[in-house]
């Protein structure tokens, strides 16, 4: 019964994939911009790089904990 949390995995991984792409976008046009909106922009940007760090860990947990579940629950006693 392992992979019951796949959707969920699967979910995090494009989350992941939207935040890298975020973070890597802001830091090239850093070259060309470079004015405090850009700086506040950046530090907005690393905020949320952090928060969603946070949000992949606990994802990451809870598929385990659903794994951990089914495969409990798939035992005969």
């Amino acid at each position: 019964m392992a992979g019951e949390s796949s959707t969920l995995r699967r979910e995090l991984e494009g989350f992941k994939l939207s935040t890298g792409k975020i973070s890597e976008r802001v830091k090239s046009v850093g070259d060309i911009w470079s004015d405090g909106s850009y700086a506040s922009l950046k530090t907005q940007i690393e905020e949320l790089a952090k928060k969603s760090r946070s949000v992949i860990e606990n994802g990451n947990n809870v598929c385990i904990s659903i794994d951990k579940f089914f495969s409990i629950a798939a035992e005969e006693v």
